[in-house]
C-alpha cells in the first residue's frame, strides 16, 4: 500500500530528503491535474518559508565572472613538448569547475526565461476557437480566437487579481467583499481596472479596444510618456490605434462588440481592409483584395461556426467571389 501524499511529505521532497520510492509515488500522484495545482500551491508556501533555496541568479553570475577573472583559461602552445606537474593539476581542475559553473549559469538563465510559465497559468485559443472558463475567484471569461490570457498560478483572488491579455476576451468580473480590484494588463500600453462589471477587451497588433456593457471601469494608458486615466460608463467604447492614440464614443448597443462569443459577427460600414485583418486574426488567413473592391464596405450580421461559413456569408453579403488557396484568400469582383 502506497504512503499518503501529504504536505509534510511534499515539503520533505522540496528539501531533497525523500527516498527514491517516495519520489516515484509523488511522480504518480502528480499525474492528477488537481494534485498538480495543489503541488504548486505548496511549492509557493515552502519557498516563502525557505528563502535560502530561491535561486539568486545575479549573485551566481557575479560569482562566476569573478571566478573567470581569477582563473583565466590557459592556452596550450603547439610547440610545447613538456608540461610541468602543477600545470597538469591545474588543467584537471579547471574543466570541472568550468562545467559546474556553466551548468549553474544555464540553469539560472533557464529559470529567468521560463519564469512566467512557472508563475502563471496560461489559457489559450487556436484560430477559429472560442473558449469560456471560470477563474478560481469566480470571474467568468470568454476568450476569442487566437488569444492568450495569463493568470497568476498562486495567490490569485487572495493577494491580487491581475491578468495579462493578448488578443480579445469578454470578462464578467465578480465583486469581492474586500473590494479587491480586477486588472487586465495588455501589451498595448493600457490596462483596465474594475471592481465588478462586464466588459470586453481587444488588444492585438493593430490596436486596442475596450467596450463596457455594465458597471464602471477605469482605463490607465500612456500619452506622450505621461500616465493618463479615463473612467468609462456603460455603452462607452474606447479604442487605441497603432500609435496608441485614443478615441472615445458612446453606443446604444455595445453588446454588438462582444457578439463573437456566440460566433456572431456584426459589421457596420466596415471597410474590406478591416475585414481582412479580422480574417487574419481569427482564422490565420492572408487576404488580398481586388482593387475594384477597395471602396466597398460591409454592412450586416451573420453567424459562422467555422471559416467556410464565414467566407460563404461575406461572399453573399457583398456579392463577390472568394477564392481560397490554403491560407491565401482572394476577394474578387464577379
Amino acid at each position: 500500500m502506497e504512503a499518503e501524499i501529504t504536505k509534510a511529505l511534499i515539503f520533505e521532497h522540496f528539501a531533497n530528503r525523500t527516498t527514491p520510492l517516495q519520489r516515484k509515488q509523488i511522480d504518480r500522484w502528480l499525474h492528477v491535474e488537481a494534485n498538480e495545482e495543489l503541488y504548486y500551491q505548496w511549492l509557493e508556501e515552502w519557498e516563502n518559508n525557505n528563502p535560502e533555496y530561491v535561486p539568486q541568479s545575479d549573485v551566481l553570475i557575479q560569482r562566476y565572472l569573478e571566478f573567470l577573472h581569477h582563473h583565466p583559461a590557459e592556452t596550450i602552445s603547439t610547440t610545447q613538448t613538456t608540461i610541468a606537474e602543477p600545470q597538469i593539476s591545474s588543467r584537471r581542475l579547471n574543466p570541472y569547475w568550468a562545467s559546474a559553473a556553466s551548468i549553474l549559469i544555464l540553469l539560472s538563465v533557464a529559470l529567468w526565461f521560463f519564469r512566467t510559465e512557472l508563475t502563471h497559468q496560461r489559457f489559450q485559443t487556436n484560430y477559429g476557437e472560442v473558449k469560456s472558463f471560470v477563474l478560481n475567484e469566480g470571474t467568468k471569461v470568454t476568450l476569442n480566437a487566437n488569444s492568450t490570457l495569463q493568470v497568476p498560478r498562486w495567490g490569485f483572488g487572495q493577494y491580487n487579481r491581475e491578468v495579462v491579455l493578448q488578443g480579445e476576451a469578454f470578462f464578467a468580473v465578480t465583486h469581492q467583499p474586500s473590494n479587491q480590484k480586477f486588472v487586465v494588463k495588455t501589451h498595448r500600453n493600457f490596462e483596465v481596472v474594475v471592481l465588478g462589471t462586464e466588459f470586453s477587451v481587444f488588444a492585438r497588433q493593430r490596436g486596442g479596444k475596450i467596450v463596457l456593457d455594465k458597471g464602471k471601469v477605469k482605463i490607465n494608458y500612456q500619452k506622450a510618456q505621461i500616465q493618463q486615466t479615463l473612467v468609462m460608463k456603460p455603452g462607452d467604447v474606447v479604442a487605441f490605434d497603432e500609435k496608441n492614440q485614443l478615441s472615445h464614443q458612446t453606443l446604444a448597443e455595445p453588446l454588438n462588440f462582444s457578439s463573437w462569443k456566440e460566433k456572431r459577427f456584426t459589421f457596420q460600414e466596415t471597410p474590406l481592409t478591416e475585414l481582412a485583418l479580422l480574417l487574419h486574426e481569427t482564422y490565420g488567413l492572408n487576404v488580398s483584395i481586388d482593387s475594384a473592391l477597395m471602396q466597398r464596405k460591409l454592412m450586416g450580421s451573420f453567424r459562422a461556426e467555422n471559416v467556410d461559413e464565414f467566407l460563404q456569408a461575406i461572399s453573399e453579403l457583398l456579392d463577390i467571389q472568394v477564392h481560397q488557396e490554403g491560407k491565401q484568400i482572394h476577394l474578387i469582383e464577379p
